[in-house]
């Protein structure tokens, strides 16, 4: 059995992007930080679908948009691989961080110090997480898996 520590992939019910989205993006994220490094195979399309509670056919979308972009390869037979050559630091994270860096320059140009402005976050990723949580609770109340 997973525990939910070392599952690759959870469902944000509180997010308004599709789930095959954010399987791509959370991959993405996994390859691009180098949790899975080049030339490693990926989870197969049963096995993550089995484990995350999606559709089989959700994660294919997610690994073949991967493929599109160059950062998985599929190899008949065998399954999906990580691309070599793929760029551990990527553009689009750096975008991110820059925006994140504009966001904590902001709350200091308000007044907060560096250890407020830290608490601040920690308590809207509490909140987030918790929100998360929260609507998997309400889904699985429902008897969706």
């Amino acid at each position: 059995m997973t525990s939910p520590d070392n599952i690759m992939f959870r469902v944000d019910e509180t997010s308004d992007l599709p789930i095959w989205a954010q399987l791509r993006n959370r991959v993405a994220y996994l390859i691009r930080t180098g949790r899975f490094e080049a030339g490693e195979q990926l989870p197969s399309v049963r096995s993550l679908a089995a484990d995350a509670k999606i559709n089989y056919n959700t994660v294919t979308k997610a690994y073949r948009d991967l493929e599109l972009a160059g950062l998985i390869v599929s190899i008949r037979g065998r399954g999906m691989f990580v691309q070599k050559g793929v760029s551990i630091q990527e553009e689009e994270e750096s975008a991110i961080d820059a925006l994140l860096e504009n966001c904590i320059k902001q709350y200091r140009a308000k007044g907060m110090a560096y250890g407020e402005v830290r608490a601040h976050i920690d308590r809207m990723l509490e909140n987030m997480e918790r929100q998360a949580y929260e609507a998997e609770e309400e889904r699985q109340s429902y008897g969706a898996f």
